[in-house]
């Protein structure tokens, strides 16, 4: 969302077991959902599992990327699970992941040649800083390519000293990130755009004229994270994500496709799928949900559970406390109707179960996790990853022509 903070990234460690679970129907997608072969030109294979080592996540999507120094094939490295997100935008690594010293990639200036750039990325649940670089970079499935992209590597240990002014609590390591990065698709071209352009937002984009002394910068939409799929030649006007459904009892893992453009190719039609137009600005619809109408309405891969508020199902009282998950005796079937500023609307069909019961079965797959909405404003109502699984949900960029519709939009 273009709010300047990036998204509802909600992650929740547990730990692991063996076992399986999801769709009972011969294991694959219901009839009426259509997941595209990964492959040349334009289809990512998404892996949802535990994670890095030592992470254990819980409805994270995943894909790889390889990332190299600018115009220099023989400095590259592979990096594997890099979170899908449809709620944020531009391509960020964890230091921990990336050996910089094998993969040397350029910091970006200010536009003074020893000033260099950083950012803080702000979630719903604390920020990651890091310094600003130029990378070319390749989706090993699919072969997309896109050069001299800028990209953050947060936890950069150049830039040890996070600025006071980047909000905690910090997730600036691979465990608390819950990835080895992020993959940021979401709608719009840049992660700030003219807000930023215009003046020095307080928590965003840095100058360091030393790596321990940063300031609030502006910063061109040259200069900004941009979201990599504009940055492809072909089939860059949005994506789709799709992932196999998950029964009640949740799955191991699941694997699905990350399919890049919007009536660009064969594979990724809209078809049947209703257009939900987003605000412009900030990429909201609305949600309304037993009679209460949430302005701050959101479907987002990077996030892990559908968050929204409903004093009548029970929260979790295990630890950590206040716990934000709804822990109801028994699952719950719910609706909301969304609304996209072009007044179409869709039914949005969920359920909800014991999240205690879910995190002990050691799956890492849940279609049923609920928590409470972290929205400040009390009017958020977000359709996190859960919502994702046997769906094709498309996610179309601020400006583009997207299957004769302009984005910003979602469409399912």
């Amino acid at each position: 969302m273009r709010n300047l903070i990036a998204l509802s990234l909600i992650q929740v460690t547990f730990l692991a077991a063996c076992g399986g679970g999801g769709y009972t129907s011969g294991g694959g997608p219901p009839p009426s959902q259509n997941i595209a072969t990964p492959g040349p030109p334009n289809v990512e294979t998404i892996t949802v599992d535990m994670g890095p080592s030592g992470v254990s996540a819980v409805n994270t999507a995943y894909v790889s990327i390889q990332i190299c120094v600018p115009n220099n094939p023989a400095m590259c490295q592979t990096i594997d699970h890099v979170e899908v997100d449809t709620g944020s935008t531009g391509l960020r690594i964890l230091a921990g992941a990336l050996n910089l010293t094998n993969v040397p990639l350029p910091q970006e200036t200010n536009g003074t040649p020893t000033v260099f750039m950083t950012e803080c990325l702000r979630f719903a649940d604390g920020s990651s800083y890091g310094s600003l670089r130029f990378a070319d970079i390749t989706l090993p499935v699919s072969m997309k390519t896109a050069s001299s992209v800028v990209v953050q590597v947060i936890g950069d240990p150049l830039y040890p000293t996070v600025p006071s002014t980047c909000p905690g609590p910090a997730e600036n390591t691979i465990t608390a990130f819950g990835a080895n990065g992020i993959l940021g698709v979401g709608p719009f071209a840049q992660d700030c755009g003219s807000a930023c352009v215009a003046t020095a937002q307080p928590s965003t984009y840095y100058s360091c004229p030393s790596t321990s002394t940063c300031g609030a910068s502006t910063a061109t939409l040259a200069q900004q994270v941009a979201n990599p799929v504009t940055l492809f030649s072909s089939d860059n006007n949005g994506v789709i994500v799709e992932l196999r459904p998950v029964g009640s009892a949740g799955a191991a893992t699941v694997t699905g496709s990350l399919v890049f453009g919007i009536g660009t190719q064969s594979n990724n039609a809209l078809g049947s799928a209703t257009v939900l137009q987003e605000d412009t600005f900030s990429g909201l619809i609305t949600a309304t949900y037993k009679g209460t109408a949430y302005s701050h309405g959101f479907i987002d891969s990077g996030s892990n559970g559908n968050f929204f508020t409903d004093s009548s199902i029970k929260t979790c009282t295990t630890p950590p406390s206040p716990n934000p998950w709804y822990c109801p005796s028994a699952e719950v079937s719910e609706t909301a109707t969304l609304q996209g500023t072009n007044a179409m609307m869709l039914t949005a069909n969920f359920s909800v179960a014991n999240a205690d019961g879910l995190f002990n079965t050691g799956y890492t797959a849940f279609s049923n996790l609920g928590g409470t909405n972290p929205d400040p404003t009390g009017m958020g109502f977000d359709l996190g990853l859960p919502f994702f699984f046997g769906r094709n949900v498309y996610t179309a960029i601020e400006n583009a022509t997207a299957g004769s519709y302009v984005g910003p939009y979602f469409a399912y």
